[in-house]
Order: C-alpha cells, then structure tokens, then sequence
C-alpha cells in the first residue's frame, strides 16, 4: 500500500489506546464520541473476557445498553432474525429485496442430499455456516463438485458447523453497508486476504510484511492473516505454494472469502454508491421489523447497477469504516451517537481528550468490579502544555517524584525518556493546575536530580485522561492521577480484601467441629420455620 492511500478522521488518530485497538475498536469510538459530548459511559462485564464487554450511554433522563455498535432501540426479535441466515433470507424475499438463491440444511441433512441441491443451483456457489459470524467458515466462489466436496467437509467436520447454507455465488464486488434510521451513512469495498508480489520476496514473507502493515492500523491491530487449510487450497488451486516468488505487481490471493477480519483489505466506497443500490440497502434494513441500523453484506454488480444482500448484522464493527486500509474514513459514532442523542453536541475544548480503556480492561480482567463509570472529561479553563527536561533523570526515583506532583495537582498527561538525560513531560488540566504544575518544575525539583535544562512549549495532540509513565526503564508503572480513578481503585482493592476475609472466615467456621455437630440441628430449626 502507498504512503497514505487514506484518509482517517482527526479526532481519532494517536486517540486510542492498546485495549481499544482491534474488536474492541467499534465499542471505544462509539464510547468516546458519545463521553466527548458529556454524556455518561458505563462499561459492564461479569466476565474475565474483554470480548465480553458492554457498556450504557445515558444523558437527560435517557440511558441505553449497547453491544458493540448496537443500542437498545433495536428489538430482541430483530437480532434473532439477523442471527438466523436462513430467516434472514426468507424476510428479505418476502419484501422483495435482492437475495442469492439457496437453502440451509442441518446437522440430519447428508452429503447426498446437499450435493443434490448444489447440482440443481449450478455453479459457482458458497458454502456458510448458519450461525457463523465474522466470516468464519464461508466458503465463496466454489466452481465444481470437487471444491463442494472439500469445502462442505472443511465446514461441517474440521470446524464442526453441522447447520450450513448453500446458495448461489453473486457476481460482482463485495461491500459493507452501514445503514441507520434509514440512511447510508458508510460503505466500502472488501477483497480477501491478498500480497502483491515485488519479484524477490516468496509469499510466506510477503505475508509477512504486510501482518506488520495490518498491525499499525487501529482497526486491524492484533488481526493477522493466518496460515490455516484455507491459505494452502487457495493457494494450490492458483498454481502456488508459500514459496512462491511472485512476479512484481502480481496480486495473490490467499483466501475466498472477503471478510476485513480474517485478512480481507477494505477500501471506502462510500461515494460511488449509486441512489439505486443505497435504496436496495435500506430497504434490506426496512425488511426486518424495527431494524433501526445495521451493517449490511452486499455484492454490488456496478455494470448493472444492483446489488444482491449476503447478510444483515444487527451489531456490525464499524472500525473499518473509521481506518479503513484505502480511501476516507466515515464518522460512523457520530451517526449512531446523533440517532441515539439528538440534543447532544461535542463540548468545545482546546485539549482533545481520550480516556483509557487499558485501565477498564485491565479492572475486569482481575475482576476488581463488574461495572466501571468512565469520570466526565475536563471541559473547562483546560490547556496542555510540554516540558523538555535534561538532567540526571534515568531513575524511578524522579518518574515517582512526578506521579506525586501530578496526582497532587489533578492534571493529565504522561513522562516520557527521550534519551540518557532528557525527558519529556506533556501535562493537561485546567490552566491554574498546569501553571501551579510549571511553577513546582522549575522551583521546586529537588536538586538531587541535578536539572541542566527545562524548555516549555504549547501541547495540541491528543491527551489520555490520566497520567502514566510511557516507557521509563524503572518498575513505576502507569497510574491514572484522577482523584475518581484513584478513589475508584482503593475501594475496589478495599472490597477485594475484605471478600478474601470474609471467605476465610466463613471456610473457617464451616470446617470447625462445632459447625458439623450443629448441623442437624440447624436443619431442623430451617424445617420449622418455613412450616410457621
């Protein structure tokens, strides 16, 4: 890919943070928009899994649950007609909107009967797991009976999808839709996992290369292309192996199936939609009742100017519409954010705040608590200055004396070792707390640290809410200065400790004696009771 063949939104680039990155991308940008407009966020989780992770938008008396991208206007019964596939289908033809001929079958369903039915369709056709999500399992563009046969037993046998669907191949380019209230809000085009070839390099380390371009994208990081059975037969039935060199410019694919997720490039294509298929799109959303946004899977013939829907996500990611890998990013939060919250409106700053979900991740990760409120951002009388520090600083020493001063003074920012003697300090805040901060850095350092040097200038990226020691060498390790963040943690770590007694306690009590010996006794008192 060229240098900046894209185009990301400004209000999110260097603005999140690792445990936002990836899956968790969709829930994040929808959780800062909406908390960069002052309304309140709240994460749940009752589980270790961060994939588990919900969260609340609530703002005048109003408040709702999301999922990923999707809120609780959307009805229960809709999502259970966007898991099903095969109900999906049968609502769409229903409402007359374009859908690939095909059929599910089950787990009772046998080879012969499924092999019967894709003769009758007639080739090329897909293979897909009734209830698969993230495009695992799809199988497309399967051109005789031999690919049926090994890609109907890869699905059902290796990854155990006993319900599968049949349907026609669609002809054309594959696209995501991202409809609300109506409207088409973003879209772009998917190609599977692909290298290009540059004539020296064989495939294993083109691939290579290009997992390392994947990972400095928000959207993609921690998402690699992945060499399973599918990389090997797609590459064995082009006349390749991962040996092979590629000629220079020569695209190889490496999978069938165009999902961004299992290593598919997405390119905008928001602005070549034409009006005919952006109807077809809403009115694939208006076919399942109450379906009020979606991310939609079409093929777009753009010779015959239609489109066929594949599938209707009532939860769909957005993050690739937000980093997409070629063309301009689409402001998919603020559309979900405005539907949910008309009356809200970005608060006007002149610092561009972020809050950390590494810390969110991390409490529920160690279980310390099942719900996290995220503190309202700084609004008022903020600013954001850096300082460039020379002197004997390489030690822990001087990154603790900082996080003292910091959390004393309630600003955010982070210290960073730039080289043997310099640092870096970015801090943020409101502007009586900065200057009161400037004030203790220039008069107040103790002179064991021997200062040579302290420059000043004006801060205008991004500042994570907090402050946090960037990559010092020492043991201290990044401290949310807070005082909600900091209250938060002592009483999580206060209830932890006193859980741990109370457990003790009660093993202690339930293993003595006594308790045994009482226990007839104690069942008997229960049995009259419940008779009174």
């Amino acid at each position: 890919m060229a240098e900046k063949d894209y185009e990301w939104l400004p209000h999110l680039e260097d603005c999140i943070p690792n445990e936002g990155k990836g899956y968790s991308l969709s829930m994040y940008s929808i959780a800062l928009e909406a908390w960069r407009r002052g309304i309140t966020v709240k994460f749940y989780n009752n589980t270790p899994k961060k994939s588990q992770i919900r969260y609340s938008l609530s703002y005048q008396g109003k408040e709702y649950f999301f999922t990923v991208s999707r809120g609780s206007i959307v009805p229960r019964e809709a999502v259970k007609i966007c898991i099903n596939k095969q109900l999906t289908k049968e609502y769409l033809m229903e409402a007359g909107v374009p859908t690939p001929a095909g059929t599910e079958f089950t787990g009772d369903s046998t080879e012969e009967e499924i092999l019967k039915y894709a003769q009758s369709l007639g080739y090329p056709l897909v293979i897909k797991p009734s209830n698969g999500t993230g495009g695992h399992g799809v199988i497309a563009n399967i051109k005789n009976e031999a690919e049926f046969k090994s890609a109907l037993d890869y699905v059902r046998n290796d990854l155990k999808y006993s319900n599968v669907i049949v349907e026609k191949f669609s002809i054309g380019v594959d696209h995501r839709v991202f409809v609300i209230d109506g409207k088409v809000i973003g879209a772009f085009r998917r190609i599977p996992a692909n290298v290009v070839g540059d004539g020296v390099n064989n495939i294993k380390y083109l691939l290579r290369l290009k997992n390392k371009e994947r990972n400095k994208n928000p959207s993609l990081n921690g998402l690699p292309i992945t060499i399973d059975k599918e990389v090997h037969n797609t590459l064995k039935q082009n006349g390749y192996t991962l040996e092979t060199v590629p000629e220079k410019g020569k695209r190889v694919f490496l999978k069938t199936k165009n999902n961004v997720s299992s290593g598919g490039d997405s390119t905008d294509a928001t602005e070549e939609l034409s009006e005919e298929v952006k109807e077809i799109a809403v009115n694939a959303a208006k076919a399942i009742p109450g379906l009020v946004q979606c991310g939609i899977d079409m093929v777009i013939n753009n010779e015959k100017n239609t489109g066929e829907i594949l599938e209707i996500n009532s939860r769909p990611a957005i993050r690739n519409h937000l980093f997409p890998m070629v063309g301009k990013a689409r402001d998919i939060p603020k559309a979900i954010v405005d539907y949910y919250f008309p009356q809200s409106e970005k608060i006007k700053t002149t610092v561009n705040y972020y809050f950390d979900f590494d810390v969110v991740a991390d409490n529920f990760r160690r279980r310390f608590t099942e719900e996290f409120l995220i503190p309202p951002m700084p609004t008022e009388n903020v600013q954001a200055k850096k300082l460039l520090i020379t002197g004997d600083l390489l030690n822990s020493k001087f990154d603790t004396w900082i996080l003292r001063q910091a959390r004393k003074l309630k600003v955010d920012g982070h210290l960073k070792h730039i080289e043997n003697e310099k640092v870096s300090i970015v801090v943020a805040g409101k502007s009586e707390a900065v200057a009161n901060f400037e004030n203790i850095i220039n008069e107040k350092i103790p002179s064991k640290f021997k200062i040579k040097n302290i420059s000043l200038e004006e801060w205008k990226k991004p500042i994570k809410y907090g402050f946090e020691i960037v990559n010092s060498g020492s043991k201290v390790k990044k401290i949310p200065t807070s005082k909600k963040y900091w209250d938060l943690k002592e009483q999580l770590e206060e209830i932890k400790r006193e859980r741990d007694f109370y457990k003790q306690e009660v093993n202690k009590i339930e293993n003595s004696t006594s308790w045994k010996i009482t226990s007839p006794i104690r069942m008997a008192g229960s049995i009259i009771k419940s008779k009174k």
